[in-house]
Formats: C-alpha cells, structure tokens, sequence
C-alpha cells in the first residue's frame, strides 16, 4: 500500500470525524434553538372563561415549585401596621416583604419570610411542622394533621366561573391583553376594570398568570390618581418542577428555645375565660328599614346625603341586634353598620384585640361633641364612632371628606 493512499484513508477518516462533531455540534444548537423558541412562543390562546378555570384549579392543586417573590403596599398607615405587627404575629408590611416558597405538595411546604434582624421559616414535611422566629431564635415545632387533597370534594366547576362572570359582569370588565414575558416565563394578563370608574377610588386590578402552570405570577392594584400601583405581590423567580425532599427537613437551630405546637400544628392559643369565641353573626335581608326597625332595640338611622347621591340599595340585619345599610352597587358601594353600645366601650363592638391598634388612626369632627377615628387609603376609607348609645361604622370606596360629610347627616 502507498504512502499516499494511506495518507487518504487517514485524511478521510479525520473528515469524516470532523463532519459528525460538526453535525452534533449543529444538532445541538438546533435544539437549543428550538427549546428557546418553544419558551418564547406566545402562549396558548384562551378565553376569559378558560384561563380562570384553569387559575383556579391550579390554586386547588399546584404542581411543584420554587418562588421567590416581593410584596409593597402603600394603602394602609405605617403607623397602624406597625401596631398590628406587635407580638408574635407577622411582620407589619410597612415596606418591601421579601419570601422564598417551595412547594412539594400539601404535605411538603417551606417558606422564608427574610427580615433584616433574621429570617422567619415555616416548614411543613409530612405530619410534622416547624415554625422559626430567626429574631428570636425561638423554633415551635410539633405533629400536624395530613393535608392530603381531596380533589373531587369542592372543586372548582365551570358553571360556578360562568356564575362568578356573570356576577362581575354588571360592574366590572375583565380583559385579556396580549401575552408578555414575565421573569422568563410566558404570562396571560387578566386585568379587571370598573365599568363606572367615577364611583369608586379603585383604577383597575391586574393579574400575570403562568402559562404553563397557571398559577400567578404577578398582581398589582392601581388607584385613581397613583401612577404606581397601590398593592403589588410579585414573584422574582419562578421554577416549576420537582423540589428535593431535604430542603423540608428543618434542624434546629444552635442554642434555640423549643416549645410545642397544640395539635394541627397550631401554637397553643391563651385561654379566655370572661367568654367563648364568639360565632361569626348570620345575616338576615330585610325588605325595609321599617321591617328591620321592628327587630332592634335601637334607632336605625339612615344617610340623608350619601356620597355622590347614592341610592338605599340594601338592609341587613347582622345578628340578633346589627343592622348594615348598603347605599349604591358593585366597587361604589358604602355601607354603613350601626349596632349597640358595649357597655363601658368607647368603640363599636365586635373588635377583639384590634382596638388598641385603631386608636393609632387620626380623628375627624363630626359635630356635636362626636369624634370618628378615621382609615383613609388610597382605595377607599372609613369612619367609626359611638353616639347615643350606638356604634357606627361608614365605608366605602370614596375618598374620607365625603364620608365625613355623609355622616353628619345622618337622620
């Protein structure tokens, strides 16, 4: 055999060599290619109708995940949050909220709650649930009851979306505006609009929706007047996919203090021996405020100039001696409580522990040697006072002069 023939044997195999590298570095490419455009190609088309269904089935049972997210508010005072925050109940959002979710299913469940004086952790593997104050270095842990879903026991129906669209139909629009790219994954956007935008402070409410798993991505509430939105709860990260199984087992932190979880993985609630908790009140429609009168020990009083002439739309007896009136219809509407007098109370009843944190809201002069405290928010606001004997409380998504004014004309 030649040099030279052996020369092209050789050559030919290193051409042939090179080809198929060159072919699977092609093919490579060309998947990768493929993949990004699949991820980048405009989600599946669907009708408002559809894509609630399947929000909603998503929220029922999710697949696995991992999220990070953001929560900003600038509807309620820093002040009253602050109050609220006392304890050990969850931090105010008086600023960003940051927290990380991984989701393995019902029985599987982690959450970070960051704070700058440490971390606050819920965990959640199997029957066994652990709940870490980092500020405090103080871990509660105990047995839960399993979370297994029962899929076939309360889910949700396409006549009952069908309901919830015809009952928004008369008030708001629900819109879908093209698709967008949202932490680099495709998102359906869903934004609700009131029909009559002069009857209420509220602009609109938007939704991002995973196109693929279907859970939220993003939601933002926009008021009148605030080019940034009022609310917004954002998701940074986003993984759909299996979780490990280490990430739910929690261990205890060095030098911690440990104390038990009542059952169900709740901490042990204080007791109360003065009274029970008290039942949620039922609530009764009354044809009249006459009708209405004949079952209360107190005089109903009535708006003789709601906001923005607003009609009696509704009277609701709550309880054995509450009655709510509600003037207007859908983001317009205001309604006003009215009930007795807890003896020795300077406050309407029915507050529980909050009392104290309300008395962190300024006060408006409604005359007559009568003071409200006041709630005003970007969205909406709200009044409450006692006179004569009876408690009050007006709201309603209108800004807080015309409730002051509506309520010194009450007759």
């Amino acid at each position: 055999m030649s040099s030279s023939a052996g020369d092209g044997r050789r050559l030919a195999r290193s051409l042939v060599l090179v080809l198929g590298i060159a072919a699977i570095l092609g093919l490579g490419a060309a998947l990768i290619g493929m993949r990004a455009f699949a991820a980048q190609a405009p989600p599946e088309e669907l009708t408002n109708e559809e894509l609630l269904a399947r929000a909603a089935r998503a929220a029922e049972d999710p697949p696995e995940f991992s999220a990070s997210f953001t929560v900003e508010q600038s509807i309620f005072p820093t002040q009253l949050l602050e109050a609220s925050g006392q304890g050990e109940g969850p931090p105010a959002l008086s600023g960003p909220l940051n927290a990380r979710v991984w989701y393995g299913g019902p029985d599987q469940i982690r959450a970070e709650l960051q704070g700058e004086n440490g971390d606050r952790i819920f965990v959640r593997n199997g029957s066994k649930t652990w709940i870490y104050d980092g500020a405090a270095n103080a871990l509660r842990t105990g047995e839960s009851a399993s979370q297994t879903p029962t899929p076939e026991v309360g889910s949700v129906t396409p006549a009952e979306v069908n309901r919830l669209l015809d009952e928004l139909a008369p008030t708001s629009e629900l819109s879908q505006e093209e698709p967008v790219r949202f932490v680099g994954r495709q998102a359906y956007v869903l934004t609700l609009t009131p029909k009559d935008g002069g009857s209420t402070l509220v602009n609109r409410a938007q939704a991002l929706i995973d196109s693929e798993t279907y859970l939220p991505l993003r939601y933002t509430l926009y008021a009148d007047g605030h080019s940034d939105p009022v609310f917004s709860w954002r998701v940074s990260s986003f993984d759909a996919g299996p979780v490990p199984s280490n990430l739910f087992d929690f261990q205890t932190p060095p030098g911690a203090k440990v104390r038990s979880l009542a059952p169900e993985g709740n901490p042990p609630q204080p007791e109360r021996p003065d009274r029970a908790e008290p039942a949620e009140p039922e609530t009764a429609k009354a044809k009249t405020v006459a009708e209405a009168q004949r079952s209360v020990g107190f005089r109903i009083r009535e708006l003789s100039d709601p906001p923005g002439d607003r009609e009696l739309t509704g009277v609701y007896l709550k309880g054995e001696d509450g009655v709510v009136l509600t003037y207007g219809s859908g983001w317009g509407t205001v309604i006003l409580a009215q009930g007795p007098q807890q003896k020795g109370a300077a406050t309407p009843p029915g507050n529980g522990d909050t009392g104290g944190n309300l008395q962190q809201l300024p006060t408006a002069d409604l005359g007559g040697g009568v003071e409200a405290q006041e709630l005003s928010t970007p969205v909406g606001s709200g009044l409450r006072w006692s006179a004569d004997g009876v408690s009050y409380v007006l709201a309603g998504s209108v800004p807080a002069p015309e409730l002051e004014q509506a309520a010194r004309g009450l007759r």
